[in-house]
């Protein structure tokens, strides 16, 4: 959307022009929840924020809606889950890891495995 270079941003822009299909969990201006293409857990839902924000850190004031829409879509997604599964964990990640998070751009996780507690 916002990022030539992000893999995340062109995720996003194959969903919003058709070409890539997802099951939807909650979608607004600011923000998507979606089952993930490419689970790593039992149940999978990422969400991620439409606009283009490099890491947590990079978030400002002007953010707020955002911010708050994307608090919106952990909690119909971790509602999701829950509904499947009886339980969930939200993951989270801050961007500024170089080895561990290599999509730069702000997204998290609600998940279930049966392996966690």
């Amino acid at each position: 959307m916002n990022n030539d270079e992000c893999k995340l941003c062109g995720f996003l822009d194959r969903y919003l022009s058709g070409e890539e299909e997802l099951k939807v969990v909650y979608e607004s201006e600011y923000s998507l929840a979606a089952h993930s293409t490419k689970p790593f857990a039992e149940v999978h839902i990422m969400i991620l924020s439409k606009k283009h924000i490099p890491s947590i850190f990079e978030f400002t004031e002007d953010d707020g809606e955002l911010v708050k829409d994307i608090w919106k879509a952990i909690k119909v997604a971790s509602e999701e889950v829950f509904a499947l599964k009886g339980g969930c964990k939200l993951e989270m990640y801050t961007g500024k890891f170089p080895t561990f998070e290599a999509l730069k751009h702000f997204h998290c996780h609600v998940i279930y495995n049966s392996t966690i507690d």
